[in-house]
């Protein structure tokens, strides 16, 4: 029997090919493949695993980000009005009065141009006349207005605590005395006279002490503190300089106050002649001169007489909805700026889609600021017969200004011609063209949007007032 069998097999494997090993093989191989072969849809996928990209991807992603950003420029731009674009509504008379504490206690630094305020404090100089005052000087004697008639002299302000500009200014007023006194044999034809601002703190030692450092003689140099209210209507109402007391994070050792650098020059008779800030040189050796007799006090150094016209703020004359046009062009440019760096994020990422819809987006959204900023400037033109805000600023950073503003100009006038040929190219499938526009298009579109902010920062929140 067993031989019989040992005979069948022997007669099966005659006959089957000799390669019947390798075509079982083959058909194994052709079964994977197949398997391998089944479409993308027909294969599950983990459940959660949905990436960022396939959320923005989705229909409710893209309108869900569309939301967010059309709701954040909204409130940007002022068109849901937020609190802090709000007039106050509560008449003037009611408004709380400074807490107690001293007579600069509460007050905020009056920086505010003069064409903003009221017609009642509007605060012009008086020429012909400083206010009579009654003060104690370094030596203990008393010292009125017309104590100082009669030979002119110079008033400034400081507090014994300062630690930099005070310290500074007093070096300059050294400094000028012993270059106008250049005959010992004669008195100086000039006194000094500083007053404290900070008089809860500044006592006759402290004044006396502060006057030795800087050898002040009582003839050429007087130093006068006293009543605290007295010196506050003197100071704001009197010489009409700025001064105020420092709190929370701005309080610090050296730093209580904040006021004028300004050296304020009176004639013998009691008159203000002229006004120089005393950190700058150019004012001091002017002052010199005028002090010396050399020459007439120049007319950009005299005050502004009260019947003189005061500049006029040509915005003012603008509607509400103009006024907020600069910060809309400013949130719209922002805006420009994140859907540009985001659509080449995207197409770094190789998601045209994405990439396309945020470029589309872009677009738009520099079509609406163009319409926007021509707006603004028609309605400027219009209500006020400018052109454009002027830029107020010290001759270094006016030129940074200009270097911005001029080069955002010039490429400002290629981007929509750039912009849409290169939109043009991507939509008609021209990947080749298009990427060589791109490369152009992208680098200055991003330019003109991030410059548009910086240079309304600089037009609205680093300007000076006009004068």
């Amino acid at each position: 029997m067993r031989e019989r069998l040992l005979t069948l097999e022997k007669d099966v494997d005659s006959r089957l090919p000799v390669d019947w090993s390798a075509r079982l093989g083959e058909i194994s191989k052709r079964r994977t493949s197949r398997l391998r072969e089944v479409p993308e849809h027909r294969v599950p996928k983990p459940a959660r695993t949905r990436t960022i990209e396939s959320v923005l991807m989705s229909s409710r992603g893209m309108v869900s980000m569309q939301f967010w950003i059309i709701f954040v420029c909204g409130v940007v731009c002022g068109l849901t009005r937020p609190v802090w674009a709000q007039a106050p509504t509560e008449p003037a008379s009611e408004v709380a009065s400074p807490p107690a504490g001293g007579a600069y206690a509460g007050e905020m630094p009056d920086i505010k141009p003069t064409y903003l305020q009221s017609p009642d404090d509007r605060q012009t100089w008086d020429p012909e006349h400083v206010d009579d005052f009654s003060l104690t000087d370094q030596t203990g004697q008393t010292v009125t207005l017309d104590d100082l008639k009669g030979r002119p002299w110079v008033a400034n302000f400081v507090f014994t605590r300062c630690v930099t500009q005070c310290p500074t200014m007093c070096g300059e007023i050294r400094k000028l005395l012993t270059a106008l006194n250049t005959d010992s044999a004669k008195p100086n034809p000039v006194r000094f006279v500083t007053i404290t601002i900070d008089p809860r703190h500044d006592s006759l030692d402290k004044i006396k002490e502060f006057a030795k450092i800087f050898g002040a003689e009582r003839n050429e140099w007087l130093f006068l503190t006293g009543n605290e209210k007295q010196i506050t209507e003197l100071v704001r109402h009197g010489f009409k300089v700025a001064a105020w007391e420092n709190f929370g994070t701005d309080r610090l050792p050296g730093m209580e106050f904040a006021h004028s650098m300004h050296l304020i020059h009176v004639d013998e008779a009691g008159k203000i002649l002229g006004r120089y800030e005393s950190l700058n040189l150019q004012d001091m050796s002017t002052l010199q001169r005028v002090l010396e007799g050399k020459i007439e006090t120049p007319q950009r150094h005299k005050p502004a007489l009260a019947e003189a016209p005061l500049p006029v703020d040509p915005l003012a004359n603008l509607p509400t909805w103009a006024k907020r046009l600069p910060a809309t062009n400013a949130s719209l440019n922002a805006l420009a700026t994140l859907l540009l760096l985001t659509g080449f994020v995207a197409i770094k990422a190789k998601n045209i889609t994405l990439h396309k819809r945020l470029m589309l987006s872009t677009f738009v959204v520099s079509t609406v600021f163009l319409t926007c900023y021509l707006t603004y400037h028609f309605a400027l033109n219009k209500y006020t017969g400018e052109h454009g805000k002027k830029f107020v600023g010290t001759p270094a950073l006016t030129k940074v200004y200009f270097t911005i503003l001029i080069t955002h100009v010039i490429l400002a006038t290629a981007v929509p011609f750039l912009a849409s040929i290169t939109i043009w190219k991507g939509l008609k499938g021209n990947w080749d063209s298009h990427r060589r526009w791109a490369k152009v298009t992208f680098p200055i579109w991003l330019y003109v949007s991030v410059t548009g902010v910086i240079i309304y920062w600089m037009l609205y929140h680093v300007s000076g007032p006009i004068v």
